[in-house]
């Protein structure tokens, strides 16, 4: 079992945390799209996985490579159920049980879960600092899921929501502790996709999907042509972020996203939103900054 993370790259961590968000914001605003056009969230979902995959396998043709033996296919295999097949079900079926709050409460926990568990599997030392950071940006979320509607729906949908943040937490330690020796970023991204693809796959099918296919309007194509391209690049940078940052700073891309998501909102789909949203994201911005620089302080175990 390999930690692959290190430390020391923290401008490198902040721009490729950046990044991530971006690419989740964007997903965000093209699922949307998607959705206005026809598509379902899960042919959404898998479009951009099969997609993933097949850009790059062709990116790492032709390339210095390592073999892909069966363990890293099978590390692919779970990590593609675990952090995005599940999750991904559980909100997108819950969604039409639920309200927006709770969908968005759904992508809160994972940081704070993903802390308490990486500081009990040795992955991580708690500190002050980083325990606050953490806390600030949990808090600032809360307030942005908050703000989208009140916390509503069936109590079953409501609880399989809840169950997304524990299969993202509980996927970001597995990715960590059985990081594959000898595995790059692109080896990873690669059958992570693919798994993902296999597992959504079987599930739009098993739901009898593909009739929906002649339902889906030219915005819905178009959207749903966009997204592998920027799954391709959102999947290799996730596990760049994941090896050079450390599996917390990681998990905080759903802050990330959220911040940028109201960028995007703003800036290309002219919403509007009132003060104290811009005050949540700027408690999630100091939040991530502090849990960062505690990082790389190196601060005292708590």
């Amino acid at each position: 079992m390999t930690d692959p993370t290190r430390t020391g790259a923290g401008p490198r961590t902040a721009i490729l945390l950046v990044l991530n968000g971006f690419v989740l914001a964007t997903h965000t605003m093209l699922a949307r799209q998607a959705g206005q056009g026809g598509a379902s969230p899960i042919l959404y979902a898998l479009a951009s996985a099969a997609g993933a995959a097949a850009f790059l396998a062709l990116f790492r043709f032709g390339r210095p490579r390592s073999t892909l033996a069966g363990s890293v296919l099978l590390y692919g295999a779970v990590a593609g159920l675990v952090s995005v097949a599940v999750p991904q079900v559980l909100i997108y079926s819950a969604s039409a049980f639920v309200s927006a709050g709770v969908a968005s409460l759904a992508y809160a926990f994972p940081t704070p879960l993903t802390y308490v568990l990486a500081c009990l599997f040795g992955l991580e030392r708690a500190s002050r600092g980083r325990t606050l950071g953490i806390a600030i940006a949990f808090c600032g979320a809360l307030m942005l899921a908050f703000s989208r509607s009140p916390v509503s729906g069936e109590g079953v949908w409501i609880a399989l929501a809840m169950l997304a943040p524990i299969s993202i937490a509980a996927g970001n330690i597995y990715r960590t502790k059985f990081w594959p020796p000898g595995s790059t970023a692109l080896d990873l991204a690669l059958v992570m996709s693919g798994g993902a693809a296999l597992w959504l796959g079987l599930g739009w099918l098993a739901s009898g999907g593909a009739a929906e296919l002649s339902e889906v309007a030219r915005p819905g194509w178009l959207a749903l042509s966009i997204a592998p391209a920027l799954a391709a690049f959102g999947n290799l940078i996730y596990f760049e972020l994941q090896k050079t940052g450390g599996i917390v700073s990681f998990s905080q891309i759903g802050y990330a996203g959220a911040v940028l998501g109201l960028f995007g909102g703003y800036f290309a789909l002219g919403e509007a939103y009132p003060s104290w949203v811009w005050v949540a994201a700027l408690i999630i911005a100091m939040g991530i900054a502090i849990s960062e620089l505690s990082r790389r302080a190196g601060a005292p175990p708590a």
